[in-house]
């Protein structure tokens, strides 16, 4: 396996493709409107009881911040990006690079600089580097305010999974430019890796991360 970088992905550039993701306390969504995808995840309930929802303060040490929750959803679009060149790699491109839209500044910065300051966020970090190795997709990320994310924030605040394809068409409604995403469903290893490096239940293995992940990072449904 490789371990260099592409200098491509060191220097700042024209992005070849951008992205957004939000999260709330309950779910996380995100989408491209280049890359013709969106997806959305409900956060499983032992995540949920350890937010602000649940835990008013964190004297603990169990409180999950939204800080984490907001840098995991860069991740998922990160991942599906990675999907999305793996499906469609461009030869005048061969290491593209992805601007990652978010409006979350520690998790902005975390996504570039990794993480140090937060366990959870550390583990995040451990997951994304190990999901970078190998990989010809590079990444930058930007803020975005909240009333420009809009559209990802809609999709995050979708109440249910079972709610998910319904409540999207209503967005589709409000947003038109999303005519023609399909839905990325990230893979099962990979929600099982952000699960436990959120709940702080299992350590990361780089090496099992970066093979799962790289080989299968999700889907796109029709």
């Amino acid at each position: 396996m490789s371990l260099r970088t592409p200098i491509t992905h060191l220097v700042r550039r024209d992005p070849s493709t951008i992205a957004q993701s939000n999260s709330c306390l309950h779910a996380a969504g995100g989408f491209s409107i280049t890359m013709k995808f969106w997806w959305y995840i409900e956060w499983p309930e032992e995540i949920k009881k350890r937010t602000l929802i649940y835990v008013r303060n964190n004297k603990d040490g169990t409180l999950i911040s939204i800080n984490v929750l907001e840098y995991a959803a860069i991740i998922v679009n990160y991942a599906a990006a990675y999907h999305f060149f793996h499906e469609n790699p461009d030869p005048s491109d061969p290491y593209p690079t992805i601007l990652l839209y978010a409006d979350n500044t520690a998790s902005e910065s975390w996504m570039e600089k990794a993480c140090n300051s937060s366990l959870i966020g550390r583990a995040l970090s451990r997951l994304q580097c190990a999901m970078m190795m190998n990989n010809t997709v590079g990444l930058h990320t930007a803020h975005i305010t909240t009333v420009k994310n809009e559209i990802a924030d809609r999709i995050s605040r979708i109440k249910h999974e079972t709610h998910s394809m319904r409540a999207f068409v209503s967005i589709l409604q409000d947003y038109p430019a999303l005519a023609g995403c399909k839905r990325f469903q990230p893979s099962a290893a990979l929600i099982s890796h952000l699960t436990d490096a959120i709940s702080q239940t299992k350590y990361i293995d780089p090496m099992e991360v970066n093979a799962s992940i790289l080989k299968n990072p999700g889907q796109i449904i029709s």
